[in-house]
């Protein structure tokens, strides 16, 4: 029997073109609406953290959500400009019925999107994101009158600060290394770790130098960031002994790559070897399995195999 399809929620929430279907102000709308309503059904006072990447678009966006899930009776917070993964952390630590960020991650300005998260910190269910959707398509067939005036969260920016904090202090406290001696050249990409990294390196320690860090809606993740890892590693090259490692975020830092000190790129299957193999010294590597999408490379699976790590393989998405 064939399961019906999601025609809204991709594998990493809903993308669109800013202003166009699925992201215009009447369904950004509705879109908050159903999800408030599916919330209100499994808590009783729910609450949700609404921030965002640093795209022109985002603070209407945001604004249109939040004001959808306002009038089914949730209570928005703004954390201003945060990544993803932090969003995530704040659903599940500050016991929120979910967490909704707007942002397309690596996708050019003129695009935005609109992720949710759980309550738990992990993504929606296939099932209950139909149920969302069918009744996105049910308001926006039979609109009914909006309560009032959007809530401003645009020009509150960038929201409330002690909830980004939050999050860099988990984050810092997570380390058990000394990384004082580690002098480092970070790519922000002009998106939402130009929010948090500053402060993050800082409290971890490191001698950290920031580039693509002045964001103004329309160059994330332009010429920059990890779309284009080999800036950050021509940067380093080009300064050779001045740095030890390059960092290079997208545009709302759920992934980084690296290069090393003399500008050579460490791809993301590079990195998948040298955290398992070191979590596997440390004895942190649960049946010594790791977990990669099918565009890993061979070549990764058999590394790992010759030091007793299995992979196994999922469908690209991080569900």
């Amino acid at each position: 029997m064939n399961q019906p399809t999601r025609q809204l929620f991709g594998t990493d929430g809903i993308r669109g073109i800013a202003g166009e279907f699925p992201l215009t102000p009447a369904s950004t709308y509705a879109i908050g609406r159903a999800l408030g309503h599916d919330l209100v059904r499994a808590h009783p006072q729910p609450r949700v953290s609404c921030p965002m990447a640093t795209r022109e678009s985002s603070g209407w966006i945001a604004d249109r959500v939040s004001l959808g899930l306002a009038s089914a009776g949730v209570a928005v917070e703004s954390a201003g400009i945060i990544t993803t993964p932090g969003v995530a952390y704040l659903a599940r630590a500050r016991g929120l019925g979910a967490g909704v960020v707007i942002s397309a991650s690596h996708n050019p300005w003129t695009d935005n999107g609109i992720k949710v998260f759980s309550g738990d910190g992990y993504k929606l269910p296939d099932a209950r994101e139909l149920a969302i959707e069918r009744e996105i398509f049910a308001l926006l067939e039979n609109p009914q009158p909006e309560p009032g005036p959007a809530p401003r969260l645009a020009p509150s920016l960038p929201g409330d600060a002690s909830l980004r904090e939050s999050y860099i202090h988990w984050l810092a406290g997570s380390l058990a290394a000394d990384l004082s001696r580690f002098r480092v050249l970070v790519d922000c990409a002009n998106g939402a770790a130009t929010a948090e990294a500053p402060e993050l390196f800082r409290a971890c320690g490191v001698k950290a130098t920031f580039v693509h860090a002045a964001p103004d809606g329309k160059n994330i993740n332009q010429n920059c960031g990890a779309l284009h890892p080999e800036v950050i590693a021509r940067m380093v090259a080009e300064r050779e002994g001045q740095f030890d490692l390059g960092v290079t975020f997208d545009g709302d830092a759920d992934r980084a790559l690296f290069c090393d000190a003399h500008g050579n790129v460490v791809n993301g299957d590079a990195v998948l070897f040298l955290a398992a193999r070191d979590m596997q010294a440390r004895g942190k590597l649960i049946g010594n399995t790791i977990v990669a999408t099918t565009m890993s490379n061979m070549g990764l699976e058999v590394a790992l195999k010759r030091s007793g790590i299995q992979m196994m393989r999922a469908d690209v998405g991080d569900k």
